[in-house]
């Protein structure tokens, strides 16, 4: 009995630890594409205001 509680307590320590890497992973990720999301809006801005002037 005591194996299978062992068992079951690493098997959920394990999945606790994969959930929470994930998460950091996917907030790291959002966050490097929200910044180059940013950039990419400002550097359209740039260029549509440029078409703009010279019309």
């Amino acid at each position: 009995m005591d194996c299978i509680k062992g068992i079951f307590k690493f098997f959920f320590i394990l999945i606790a630890i994969t959930t929470v890497a994930v998460g950091a992973g996917i907030a790291v990720l959002a966050f490097v594409f929200k910044k180059d999301f940013e950039e990419l809006e400002q550097k359209t801005k740039e260029i549509v205001a440029e078409i703009e002037s010279n019309n």
